[in-house]
């Protein structure tokens, strides 16, 4: 009987739990949706509109406005 060969057991059950949770940082819902060419996300954020806001202008852009 050897003592000397101890195995041990990596507990894969939190990178399951990771694999199932949207790849938003920070968000705590499991994903939903899985489009071709993306991260997996909750319909939350795979459906959320992205606003442009336009360029902030500078001084000499805006003259006289500023």
């Amino acid at each position: 009987m050897a003592i000397t060969k101890f195995t041990q057991q990596k507990d894969d059950s939190f990178d399951d739990t990771l694999r199932l949770m949207c790849s938003v940082h920070g968000c705590p819902n499991r994903w939903s949706v899985l489009s071709d060419g993306e991260k997996p996300k909750c319909s939350k954020h795979q459906w959320q509109r992205i606003e442009k806001k336009p360029a902030a202008q500078s001084w000499h852009e805006v003259g006289e406005d500023f």
